[in-house]
């Protein structure tokens, strides 16, 4: 099972400042469908879901143009603050048609929500955490403890905004840092999304780009398997966002590599689609 996460829509570089969100939106949207081409062909799997988070601008809009592409279904999840005006925590979430995922938003309406998204062998968390290094950690804690309880093995993905480094800083009283407070806790661990950074902020006066990895994935202790497959490979395209996507494949119970008959009819459908569109 490959699922990916990307946040779409914030940019802080010059070339694409004077962009739209849904300009923006759109060009991750191209790209996602890319990757899903590619991943058939190299890997032949099939993405399971993909979330799109930072879309509290067009989204509806997106996600029902997702939602007729090639075999997948897409949902706009939207989110508001504490004002109820559109937060950052919105999502699109895309699944593969055949599957018949249960989409929940959970936590407290004061903090920043948990998308949950129970398979049939799998329950997926996808977050946005608060963009403030001293609070995020508060809400990584909740969001696995949230996930915790589910009776199956659990993953929370997305952009944590709390740098992979820090993770292994020691902290008074906890010489082994916050992913070993984690650890302690729920046995659960996060694992590196496979690349440099997926973080990335041109500073036009120092001339250079000042990147980080805040975008990752934490995995209960009963995940068996896990593999970093990012969807853009060296993404360094920080003029354009300011997050690279990120993706994983999940082993569970040895299951098969390769795809089933009904996502080798995806493929066909993917493939000629694409075909027709570059005509």
């Amino acid at each position: 099972m490959i699922i990916a996460y990307w946040n779409t829509q914030r940019a802080s570089g010059l070339a694409s400042a004077n962009q739209n969100a849904r300009a923006r939106c759109v060009w991750c949207c191209e790209q996602i469908l890319r990757w899903i081409i590619a991943t058939a062909e190299t890997h032949q799997a099939l993405p399971s879901l993909i979330f799109l988070a930072e879309v509290s601008q067009g989204g509806g809009e997106l996600a029902a143009y997702l939602n007729t592409t090639y075999s997948y279904r897409a949902r706009y999840i939207p989110a508001g603050d504490k004002n109820n005006n559109p937060s950052p925590c919105s999502f699109i979430v895309m699944w593969q048609e055949t599957l018949n995922p249960e989409i929940k938003v959970v936590g407290a309406s004061q903090r920043r929500p948990v998308l949950r998204v129970r398979l049939d062998d799998l329950t997926v968390g996808a977050v946005h955490i608060i963009a403030n290094p001293s609070k995020a950690p508060d809400e990584i804690y909740g969001d696995i403890t949230e996930l915790n309880d589910e009776d199956q093995p659990a993953v929370l993905i997305g952009d944590m905004n709390y740098a992979w480094d820090r993770l292994f800083e020691p902290q008074i009283g906890n010489p082994g840092g916050f992913a070993q407070e984690i650890k302690n806790h729920f046995r659960w661990k996060p694992v590196p999304p496979g690349l440099q950074a997926t973080y990335g902020r041109r500073s036009p006066e120092a001339g250079r780009t000042q990147t980080q990895i805040l975008d990752y994935l934490w995995k209960s202790p009963d995940v068996s398997r896990i593999e970093a497959m990012p969807p853009i490979p060296g993404y360094n395209q920080w003029t354009l966002i300011d997050h690279a996507p990120i993706a994983y494949r999940i082993h569970l119970n040895d299951e098969d590599e390769l795809m089933s008959e009904a996502e080798d009819e995806m493929d066909d459908d993917l493939r000629a689609a694409a075909s027709g569109s570059r005509r």
